[in-house]
């Protein structure tokens, strides 16, 4: 494991006792729509933060520039990206997208279970100067001043807090040990301790079911596991259905791009959601700072557009050239 990764302390293998429709009972038909962190965290509003950074084009040497082309990289990344309130690019004469204007705003760092350098204080400027110019190649330009932006961009990232699944293997030993007694001690056994151990059983299930609804909510995997769940449920076919179960509680790198509309936030101090871009990675075997561009590289041809699911796949590789922004104002935070 490299420097600087979390632990992780999880089994390859998972049993699931008892869960079967859980994912569609925990996360509900409109399951991933709530919102940035799900219905459950409303505390992480996506605009939360008053002080929001507008980037002036002009100040930013090679903000525009094109990436590198892409070469195969080692990362396995998921993307998912859902457009909201009718929000559609329109297309210039030539094909290509007509250019709009963005300002970008530091959304919520959120740290992981156990100390982690390579993502534990990373500057979100740097994140910022980062993504311009993947933004850049979808014609999503920094604004030269307040007047001319189209788009308000909050950025989110950090690392997701999954089940430990350590108290649910002492539940289940608890429960195996209940039921060796009940076995052996016939009518002299405890029937108070095979009862509480099937209660802590299901406590656990609960907090299980719980942690995963919210991670998959986070990343963008609840309506493909509510999708797959479904048949897995009704025809015994697994489809990958475990795999993202997997996923889900797993330790996982993410960045979230969550774009609005610049001039509603700014004048009517409501917030208008258009899109909203997801992408993570394991945490297993993999450093955030060194496979932060990877990342971005393969969620950018899904900026400002529905993906057709959930992608999951190796990322690109990129290099690019980028400068320093540059701070021209404030915006206040909308009401909700």
């Amino acid at each position: 494991m490299p420097a600087g990764a979390r632990a992780e302390g999880r089994s390859a293998e998972r049993t699931y006792p008892d869960r079967r429709g859980v994912f569609r009972a925990a996360f509900g038909p409109n399951a991933g729509k709530e919102g940035i962190f799900g219905a459950s965290r409303g505390r992480f509003d996506a605009m939360r933060r008053a002080a929001v950074l507008l980037v002036l084009g002009a100040g930013v040497a090679g903000l525009a520039e094109t990436p590198a082309a892409a070469a195969p990289g080692e990362v396995f990344t998921t993307v998912y990206s859902t457009a909201y309130n009718g929000y559609t690019r329109a297309k210039l004469g030539d094909g290509t997208f007509k250019p709009e204007t963005y300002a970008i705003g530091e959304g919520k760092f959120e740290g992981g279970r156990m100390r982690d350098p390579s993502i534990d204080g990373f500057p979100f400027l740097k994140l910022a100067r980062l993504l311009a110019p993947y933004l850049a190649r979808a014609n999503y330009l920094p604004t030269p001043g307040r007047d001319q932006t189209d788009l308000l961009i909050v950025v989110h990232w950090g690392t997701t807090i999954p089940y430990d699944d350590g108290t649910y293997g002492n539940a289940v030993d608890g429960l195996s040990t209940a039921l060796s007694n009940s076995q052996n001690l016939g009518d002299a056994a405890d029937s108070g301790e095979l009862t509480s151990a099937l209660m802590m059983i299901q406590m656990e299930n609960r907090q299980r079911d719980m942690a995963d609804a919210r991670n998959a909510a986070l990343l963008g995997y609840a309506p493909e596991m509510n999708r797959r769940g479904e048949i897995h449920n009704f025809t015994g076919m697994d489809l990958g259905y475990r795999d993202l179960v997997s996923d889900v509680e797993e330790d996982r790198y993410y960045v979230i791009l969550a774009a609005y509309d610049f001039r509603t936030a700014w004048k009517e101090k409501k917030k208008k959601l258009l899109w909203i871009t997801r992408v993570s990675i394991s945490v297993r075997g993999n450093r955030f700072d060194e496979q932060l561009e990877g990342m971005i590289a393969s969620a950018a041809q899904y900026f400002g557009r529905d993906t057709p699911g959930l992608m999951r796949g190796f990322a690109p590789e990129g290099k690019v050239k980028i400068g320093e922004p540059k701070v021209i104002g404030i915006v206040p935070e909308p009401r909700k």
